[in-house]
């Protein structure tokens, strides 16, 4: 692939930046895979598209990689040079990546089907009610949950996202930690009346990022950095403009 160009170019051109490999799930807005075309797409995977354009890098959707979150997860921590997108950026993870961003803020909820739980006031009350919860490993849901110690038993590990809405809406857990939009967005894909997901506690509201193995060459990172920033001041320029047109 075009963007596994050899790591001693790595000094924040252009031909260094080919040097990474971006890896991606299933979590749209955000990125996604298009059903009928078979092409990524979404907010983050355009996102990135912009950056590499304006850095002069050449780059093509086939390029980034498309695997289940936990296998993008676990490489993005041990091989350098790789980028996942897109990752909520929390105190536990903070140390194990460099970051370019934000991206996007992304809220992450306990959700449940047809109002058959009631709004909680805490994780302690849903811990006393024996809540079960679906999760996705390694998922900020999921980490947000261990890190406020919710029992492992009462924890239902999912494949993935499309998994967790199924055991949700066949009554085999009581709740499923995940954002908000990004369920919604997947019921509605799945012709499933998304109103019938309702959020009854707030885990957390964080923002989304690039999340680079920490032995990259922190050249490439501020070189992404820079190219997002400049995007984004290019943005709000022309929002000025159109606004006084």
């Amino acid at each position: 692939m075009s963007l596994l160009a050899t790591l001693a170019l790595a000094d924040g051109s252009p031909s260094g930046l080919r040097s990474l490999t971006f890896v991606t799930e299933e979590y749209p807005p955000y990125n996604y895979l298009d059903p009928q075309t078979g092409q990524l797409e979404g907010r983050a995977v355009t996102l990135l598209e912009s950056i590499l354009e304006h850095t002069g890098t050449p780059f093509k959707r086939e390029d980034i990689l498309y695997y289940p979150w936990v296998r993008g997860y676990e490489l993005a921590l041990s091989k350098p040079s790789t980028a996942l997108f897109s990752t909520t950026r929390t105190p536990a993870r903070e140390a194990h990546f460099k970051w370019v961003g934000p991206i996007a803020r992304d809220r992450v909820v306990l959700l449940t089907w047809d109002h058959q739980v009631a709004q909680l006031g805490s994780l302690e009350e849903a811990i006393d009610r024996q809540l079960s919860i679906t999760v996705i490993r390694e998922d900020i849901g999921a980490q947000a949950l261990q890190e406020a110690d919710y029992p492992a038993e009462l924890l239902r590990p999912a494949i993935d996202n499309l998994s967790a809405l199924h055991m949700l809406r066949r009554g085999r857990v009581d709740l499923w930690a995940y954002s908000d939009e990004v369920a919604r967005w997947i019921a509605t894909r799945e012709s499933v009346d998304a109103s019938r997901l309702t959020a009854v506690h707030t885990l957390s509201e964080s923002d989304l990022y690039f999340a680079i193995n920490p032995a990259t060459d922190q050249g490439l990172i501020n070189r992404l950095q820079k190219a997002l920033e400049d995007l984004r001041a290019g943005q709000k320029d022309r929002e000025v403009t159109d606004y006084a047109e």
